[in-house]
């Protein structure tokens, strides 16, 4: 009768497979053996103090009415700003997979400026105590630099250069720097202030 010349040849191959498959969750058993022993056994670290505050304890120093008034104001600017940076972040990676075309990326990105804008304006109707002007003017930055990115990420939809791309990327690496650093210091934690 007919004989199947490919036979051993794809008792080799289930083989391969099945054993990479075995590997593969041997070493996914690891990394979360690795994960769960650094989550559980490593003492958590403590809180850093802020730079300039001149505290050499691990103590966070209480903050004034006005610092805490200060943060609150700031609260809703910065939770527009993350959620904005997000979309525009996700618009540039769903871009660089091929999900989206180019036009598609400009059109979730272009309406970010102006939202942008609007968060520099809120800022700049702010009054910052003496004790957290620094940190105003860092978000004030941060606020800049995810505008520019959101700019220069239209340009690239426009002429299709992806260095803009990488620009953008530098861009919203720093504010998001920024943002973390500011918020880690009126909002540790990320949670709301009351």
């Amino acid at each position: 009768m007919f004989r199947d010349v490919n036979g051993p040849q794809r008792t080799v191959q289930a083989t391969l497979k099945i054993a990479g498959i075995g590997v593969l969750v041997v070493v996914l058993i690891a990394l979360v053996a690795v994960a769960a022993y650094r989550e559980f056994a490593a003492p958590k670290p403590q809180p850093k103090m802020v730079a300039d505050s001149g505290y050499a304890n691990s103590e966070r120093p209480a903050i004034s009415a006005e610092e805490e008034a200060y943060a609150h104001s700031l609260w809703p600017i910065h939770a527009q700003v993350k959620q904005d940076a997000v979309k525009m972040t996700f618009a540039g990676l769903a871009y660089k997979m091929g999900d989206i075309k180019r036009a598609a990326m400009k059109d979730r990105v272009a309406p970010l400026t102006p939202r942008f804008e609007q968060a520099l304006a809120a800022m700049a109707k702010l009054k910052p105590p003496r004790a957290v002007q620094a940190l105003h003017d860092e978000y004030s930055q941060a606020i800049r630099l995810y505008r520019d990115a959101s700019v220069v990420m239209v340009k690239m939809a426009a002429d299709g250069d992806d260095r803009h791309l990488m620009e953008a990327q530098e861009k919203t690496d720093e504010a998001s720097g920024l943002t973390l650093k500011v918020g880690e210091t009126l909002w540790p934690g990320e949670f709301k202030p009351n």
